[in-house]
């Protein structure tokens, strides 16, 4: 056991190695699932991943030294998960995609009338469903009804926005 414990200890200073080496970047999506390093926000910092497996680490040492056996078994395989994940992201760590460096500002007039036309092409898809010479599908229709509900709520939304820029 002291032999398995001393390797994971070994990989998690590889992975330590690594991060130090990797030049940071920032990007706007999650890298990792959120219950896999127990986190639901948007962490670009790969040592806060490297924490966090950390963490876990020291949790499995405590709880084999109190013999817990089912605590040891999750605790492992959530280990050898986040080992994984950290290890890939940082072997795929150059195919990421830059932040973009001219990003292109959209007004709200803009983005208004690009929703309005999303819920145009909604209108005509269900329309089209339902006169077509088919069964018809209620699910499918359901599903256009609540694209076209949040579409909607969106173009309230940003007339809501567009108010509040002209009243200021």
């Amino acid at each position: 056991m002291a032999n398995l414990l001393t390797t994971l200890k070994n990989q998690i200073d590889q992975l330590e190695q690594q991060i130090n080496l990797v030049n940071e970047q920032r990007f706007q999506e999650p890298y990792f699932d959120e219950q896999l390093f127990q986190t639901n926000k948007i962490v670009t910092d790969k040592t806060f991943y490297l924490e966090k497996i950390k963490q876990t680490y020291h949790a499995l040492v405590a709880n084999i030294k109190s013999e817990k056996i089912e605590q040891i078994t999750f605790l492992s395989d959530t280990l050898v998960n986040q080992i994984t994940a950290l290890t890939r992201e940082l072997a795929t760590h150059d195919l990421r995609k830059k932040e973009p460096k001219h990003v292109i500002e959209e007004t709200l007039a803009q983005k208004h009338m690009r929703h309005l036309d999303y819920l145009r092409r909604l209108q005509e898809m269900k329309y089209e469903l339902e006169l077509s010479p088919e069964v018809i599908n209620q699910s499918k229709i359901a599903a256009l009804d609540n694209r076209i509900y949040r579409c909607e709520q969106a173009i309230k939304k940003i007339e809501l926005e567009m108010e509040n820029d002209i009243d200021l």
